[in-house]
C-alpha cells in the first residue's frame, strides 16, 4: 500500500478516476466488478493481476511494446526517485494519453451513454476531490482497476 500525495494534482486525479465510470454504461460491469472486488485472493495475487491488467490495458493506447516501455519507465522512476514520483509519472500518462485515448475509443465505438456518464462522473469528482490530500494506492483500488480492464475487454469483444 502506498500513500500518493495529490494536493497539487487533484484535478488530474478527478479526471483520471472518473474515466472508469464509462463501465457503468455497459451490461457487463455488475458481474465483473463483483468477481474482481469480492473474490478472496492473497494480496500478492491482486497486485500481480493488477500489473498484468495494466499491461494489457495500456497496450490499447500504444501497443504491447509501448505498454512494456511505459511500465518499465514507471518502475525505474519508482525505484530511483521514489513511489511518489513513479505514481506522478503514471498519473501524467493516464491524464495526457490514456484517458483521452479511452474517450476517443468510446467515441469511435459510439458509446454515447458511456461518455455522458463520464461527463457527470468527472463533474462530481472535480467537486469532491478538492479536500483530498492523499490517495491510498492499495488492493481495493487495484481490484477496481482490474475490474475496469476486464469490463473494457468485454466491451471491445462485444463490439467486434
Amino acid at each position: 500500500m502506498y500513500d500518493f500525495h495529490v494536493q497539487h494534482l487533484r484535478p488530474l486525479v478527478a479526471v483520471v478516476g472518473a474515466h472508469g465510470s464509462t463501465d457503468l454504461a455497459t451490461r457487463h460491469w455488475p458481474p465483473i466488478y463483483a468477481v474482481c472486488c469480492f473474490t478472496p485472493m492473497p494480496p500478492k495475487a491482486v497486485t500481480t493481476l493488477f500489473v498484468l491488467a495494466s499491461l494489457v490495458h495500456f497496450a490499447e493506447d500504444g501497443g504491447p511494446d509501448g505498454s512494456i516501455a511505459l511500465h518499465s519507465l514507471a518502475g525505474f522512476a519508482w525505484l530511483w526517485l521514489g513511489a511518489q514520483r513513479g505514481l506522478e509519472l503514471v498519473l501524467a500518462y493516464l491524464s495526457c494519453v490514456h484517458t483521452p485515448a479511452h474517450y476517443a475509443r468510446c467515441w469511435r465505438r459510439r458509446r454515447w451513454g458511456a461518455l455522458a456518464v463520464a461527463v457527470l462522473a468527472t463533474a462530481a469528482a472535480l467537486g469532491t476531490v478538492r479536500h483530498v490530500q492523499v490517495v491510498c494506492i492499495g488492493h481495493a483500488l487495484q481490484r477496481l482497476v482490474i475490474a475496469h480492464v476486464c469490463t473494457e475487454l468485454c466491451v471491445c469483444r462485444a463490439k467486434k
